[in-house]
């Protein structure tokens, strides 16, 4: 019977709120708006949350599973060599298996038009590592991960279904991988990636066996990733112990310099995965909740004012028998009929704007790709619906409840003042709506100066303009140095007669699109530090390069056509490598050799470039050389078959696209071409988390300068409606039109200035967990609060006029007429 009363009563009151909200629509169009906004962009955030932080990471116990980096002296963090996962293998304790792989594209050919895809070669204990089996068939075999062992392939699941329409049959069935057939002996899984295709623009899509040799493992050539699996019991700190004592004893037995300094880095999977973006989307998630509570801050206003005005129909309610339980419980169902209102508004708003994200997909964001309105979004939205509802119901039911139904009867409601300590609390509420704008205005702030400063950044090269794509010769076909070298510059030639081309050339890596290694040099006359030696990041450019790309030569001369396979080897170096080997001393003319081995030819330094952003903006410019691609094999000994072309347009980049794949089929029609891009793009996905944050905090905080705004034309509005009669009685006895125009504006200016002081104090300490999001400014940066303040100090302004100027055309006897 209780149940069923209950039930009753709840039906009444759930018809009572609609019918309430029905006859007010202005309100309730403004409240929920208001609602919907502060509702759909939390769900929204943290669906992002939930995709990039919550879901599970697609690796079975992957807090058992960690990744392994070397770091050493200039280099934070960086690749393995073969000799040291052989050692975490023999000497670590508490790993279970260590595995290996490294990265790159093939070409697949047969079976339908050439494709360029994402690979890596991964050590056989690379999926039983991270804990995942095939969906279909098996993976390599130790027995199988030898040097010169079978050519296998594991294809990703994706693939599989994009170009063999999901065939089971294609088990045991050869395709062609660089023009080599290689057997098909498994499928992954459809949501299987290694550790490291997080950070690729494409993640792999096939695997081929490692097959190191451990004849010839060493220490020195850094150019593997490395995960392990933890022993039973283990934890990420024990290993990550174990791993630098075992550093520390690999420098003690001479196996690198003391000077190195060399160390490892160990890293959960999610640290890996995740780690680098927590903070910017937790940041996001907290931003989002300012702006909710702003939004709250806004509702209560409005709803203290309905109160203000429905006290005579409570104090009617409460004569006729009601309970101060039983009208607040009244009042509160209205505000949830409010709020499920809003959240269904703020549900599609939400939607909308996931699509929105998972368009955009940030480059440095890990999985933002997947958001989606789950499960989880939509519990975590009614959790928010419901404290929301508590946040902008409770104060306005309590303080309706407050007065005697006697005086409220007598009163009618009908020019009653508030009392002092009401308009102190509507005060207040402004007051933490202008606070926590202040917040968001000075995190967009910072993050917009952040993304102006790497904007502003030098990059050594200009990208408008240019267009680059990739592409990489199979060693079927191409397995002598020259045949490679003649293919590029046939293409070239072909390339730069297109109509709209102004220059053209080819390099090895790609600026701030691909991580560039060094290689250890002889510097003739340079004697480096004991236990230290020479070194540089190694580039292999044709002729051409410098001018499509828009690289500086600073002096000397450019690498031309008469740089031949047979003519003395050149070479250029930038700024950095001539400061730190000849410190002073005129470079040019001056040799080097590449790599330790006495027999290596000397390069001859012709010319010096500027230095170039290549792996990051932010980090320091390295020592850096560049080989013409005629005379690298000379130089080193092995071709380089895999080239990114750069082509600078007349026009529009992408406009020669399509004619120059057709001159790349004219001449050879089974290659693929991948990452076909300008480097505006390139640049642009660099600078992609940053835009992502500034764009999305900058929205939050124009919302919260709009939101604020009403707050303060309401509070404004309200105290003008109410306080009628004193400034008709003000306007009686001689007050003039502008004293009660500066009345009002002083009454908005000083809630906005108190809101501001606050805000200013709060954004002082929040912005500190920004700090390692910005670049180029201080968390603390006087520019960005002086600008933060006096925005929202106009806007309060702005918002106050309006009530200002409706108290000054007050007619005083019309006024005292209406008391």
């Amino acid at each position: 019977m209780r149940t069923a009363a209950f039930l009753e009563t709840l039906a009444q009151d759930l018809r009572h709120g609609g019918r309430v909200l029905r006859r007010n629509p202005a309100f309730t169009c403004i409240a929920t708006l208001t609602l919907a906004l502060g509702i759909g962009a939390n769900a929204a955030i943290f669906s992002v949350v939930s995709a990039v932080l919550l879901r599970p990471l697609p690796w079975s116990e992957p807090d058992r599973a960690i990744t392994i980096w070397s770091r050493w002296t200039a280099f934070d963090k960086t690749w393995v060599a073969s000799g040291e996962v052989a050692d975490y293998r023999r000497r670590a304790r508490t790993l279970q298996s260590v595995a290996a792989w490294s990265d790159g594209q093939v070409n697949i050919t047969g079976d339908g038009e050439p494709e360029r895809v994402a690979a890596a070669q991964v050590t056989a204990n690379t999926f039983s590592t991270l804990g995942v089996s095939p969906a279909l068939g098996r993976v390599f075999s130790p027995e199988e991960d030898v040097p010169n062992g079978a050519d296998l392939v594991v294809l990703g699941h994706g693939l599989w279904r994009r170009r063999y329409a999901s065939d089971p049959g294609i088990l045991q069935r050869a395709i062609q991988i660089n023009g080599r057939p290689a057997q098909v002996v498994g499928v992954m899984p459809p949501d299987f990636v290694l550790p490291t295709d997080f950070q690729n623009p494409e993640p792999t899509e096939l695997w081929t066996p490692l097959q190191l040799d451990p004849a010839t493992m060493d220490h020195g050539s850094h150019g593997l990733y490395a995960a392990a699996r933890l022993t039973p019991g283990a934890t990420v700190e024990q290993a990550a112990a174990e791993l630098h004592a075992i550093a520390r004893q690999m420098t003690a037995e001479g196996l690198y310099p003391v000077q190195m300094q060399f160390d490892t880095v160990v890293l959960s999977l999610a640290d890996e995965v995740i780690g680098g973006v927590r903070r910017t989307v937790l940041l996001l998630l907290g931003a989002v909740g300012f702006l909710l509570l702003i939004a709250c801050a806004n509702v209560a206003n409005l709803l203290l004012a309905r109160a203000e005005g429905r006290q005579g129909e409570i104090a009617l309610r409460s004569a006729l028998g009601a309970s101060p339980g039983r009208i607040g419980r009244q009042l509160l169902t209205e505000g949830m009929v409010l709020t499920f209102v809003s959240t269904a508004v703020g549900l599609v708003l939400a939607f909308s704007a996931t699509r929105a994200l998972a368009w955009w997909n940030p480059a440095n964001i890990p999985r933002v790709a997947g958001v989606s309105i789950d499960a989880r979004v939509i519990a975590f939205t009614a959790a928010i619906a419901v404290l929301t509802t508590l946040l902008f119901s409770v104060a306005p039911a309590l303080r309706a409840l407050r007065p005697g139904v006697s005086g409220a009867l007598k009163d009618g409601g009908h020019g009653s003042s508030s009392s002092a300590a009401r308009q102190r609390f509507r005060d207040a509420l402004v007051v933490v709506e202008m606070a926590l704008a202040v917040v968001l205005l000075v995190g967009a702030g910072l993050m917009l100066r952040t993304l102006s400063s790497l904007q502003h950044v030098p990059l050594g090269f200009d990208p408008s303009g240019v267009l680059t794509l990739r592409v990489s010769l199979p060693q079927a076909g191409y397995d002598r140095p020259e045949q490679a070298v003649a293919f590029y510059q046939r293409l070239l030639e072909r390339v730069r007669r297109l109509p709209g081309v102004e220059a053209a050339g080819a390099a090895r890596s790609l600026p701030l699109a691909s991580t560039i290694g060094d290689f250890g040099l002889q510097v003739e006359g340079y004697v480096p530090p004991a236990g230290t030696q020479a070194k540089g990041d190694w580039q292999i450019v044709t002729d051409g390069y410098m001018a499509s790309i828009g690289e500086r030569l600073v002096r000397g001369r450019d690498i031309t056509q008469s740089d031949t396979v047979e003519s003395p080897l050149v070479g250029l170096v930038n700024e950095e490598m001539a400061r730190r080997y000849w410190n002073g001393r005129d470079p040019i003319g001056r040799r080097f050799k590449i790599g330790r081995a006495p027999e290596r030819p000397w390069i001859t330094v012709v010319g010096i470039t500027a230095d170039v952003r290549h792996n990051s903006l932010t980090a320091p410019v390295k020592e850096k050389f560049y080989v013409p691609h005629t005379q690298w094999h000379r130089s080193v000994g092995n071709p380089i078959r895999g080239m990114s072309l750069v082509v600078r347009a007349a026009g529009d980049p992408l406009a020669l696209a399509r004619p120059v794949r057709e001159e790349i089929r004219a001449l050879d029609a089974s290659l693929a071409v991948a990452d076909v891009r300008t480097m505006s793009d390139v640049v642009g996905a660099v600078l992609s988390t940053s835009r992502f944050t500034g764009a999305l905090l900058g929205l939050f905080a124009a919302l919260a300068l709009a939101l604020s705004a009403i707050g303060i034309y309401g509070v404004l509005s309200y105290v003008v409606s109410r306080r009628t009669r004193e400034i008709g009685i003000r306007l009686a006895i001689g007050a003039g039109r502008g004293q009660v125009l500066a009345m009002i504006l002083r009454n908005g200016l000083l809630l906005s200035w108190t809101g501001v002081a606050v805000g200013l104090a709060a954004a002082a300490a929040v912005t500190r967990v920004m700090a390692s999001l910005l670049h180029g400014v201080a968390p603390i940066d006087l520019a960005t609060y002086v600008a933060a303040g006096a925005s929202l100090s106009i806007v309060a302004v702005l918002a106050s006029l309006a009530p200002a100027w409706r108290a000054m055309r007050v007619d005083p006897v019309v006024a005292l007429k209406a008391e």
